[in-house]
């Protein structure tokens, strides 16, 4: 249970906190977040996730400014309020309350809020054994402005979640409308390992439509790039079909929170030898050994 909560640079009690009734997110779903990971009191890569948001921000038109270092200093406040060194963070911003917005008035201050809880891993069993993923029966829109940001409008991923939950599997994949390529999970980012043993994932950007998302841009996805190259892993960024997640040697999906996620069975469809391949386990344990080196005490 978290006992405290961060609202606009204030940490109060969680059974005190209040949004207001006009606030854009409650009514319009306008919004952003991020969701980190924090280890021994550390938060993992989070000028990358600080990075993203404002960026998102920038796009989206919404007022966001962070006071980096007053940032940091409040959410270890909020760690230490709630006895936490292992916890699951997020930080949500809002385009503000609407109720006072007029023509003299068009941008109220955005509001803030910082949450952490106690960080419950994945079950073991997962990453020895892999996991099931789903095909979402929807279909990513590269023409939204929204798509490739971490936006609060988050139903219809949670939908499809629920969906793919309930026919046994842990994610569902999402493919894009017109080419149906391959986009992303609900909460991950994707990544295969085809028959002559490089990784590919797909862009972030529509390589038919230059200027449009089709992806976000996953920090830990942006990590296991930068490791597969530390590896001398062969790795690339291009459109995937069906045909190639299907054809592939080994599929893994990544999240700050899972981390590298083994995939054995899509749907019915047996990836591999049903058992998490080898580059995959390689790129894990370098991710591990990255997230241990972050978090050793200078």
């Amino acid at each position: 249970m978290t006992d405290f909560v961060a609202i606009n640079g204030q940490i109060i009690p969680y059974e005190d906190a209040r949004i207001a009734p006009f606030d854009a997110g409650v009514l319009h779903g306008a919004g952003l977040f991020e969701t980190m990971r924090v280890i021994g009191g550390r938060v993992i890569a989070f000028d990358a996730h600080l990075a993203r948001l404002a960026a998102s921000a920038a796009a989206l038109a919404m007022p966001v400014h962070f006071e980096q270092s007053a940032l940091l200093e409040l959410i270890s406040e909020l760690l230490d309020a709630n006895d936490l060194r292992d916890a699951r963070l997020r930080l949500t911003v809002t385009r503000g309350d609407l109720s006072d917005v007029d023509a003299a008035n068009p941008d109220p201050p955005t509001t803030t809020l910082v949450s952490a809880g106690e960080f419950k891993p994945y079950l073991p069993a997962l990453y020895e054994k892999g996991m099931t993923v789903a095909i979402s029966r929807y279909k990513q829109n590269p023409f939204s402005p929204l798509c490739g940001h971490k936006s609060t409008s988050y139903l219809d991923r949670l939908l499809a979640l629920r969906e793919a939950q309930k026919a046994g599997a842990g994610e569902a994949l999402w493919f894009t409308v017109g080419e149906k390529y391959l986009a992303e999970g609900c909460i991950s980012n994707v990544f295969i390992v085809t028959a002559d043993g490089e990784i590919a994932t797909c862009p972030i950007e529509h390589p038919q439509h230059p200027g449009n998302r089709m992806a976000l841009p996953g920090i830990t996805r942006s990590l296991v790039c930068n490791l597969a190259a530390e590896s001398a892993l062969a790795m690339h960024e291009k459109p995937l079909t069906i045909n190639d997640l299907l054809s592939a040697k080994e599929v893994f999906i990544t999240n700050a929170i899972m981390g590298i996620m083994p995939v054995v069975r899509i749907e019915r469809h047996v990836v591999g030898n049903e058992k998490p391949g080898a580059v995959t386990q390689r790129l894990r344990q370098a991710y591990l050994a990255h997230l241990d080196k972050l978090c050793v005490a200078p």
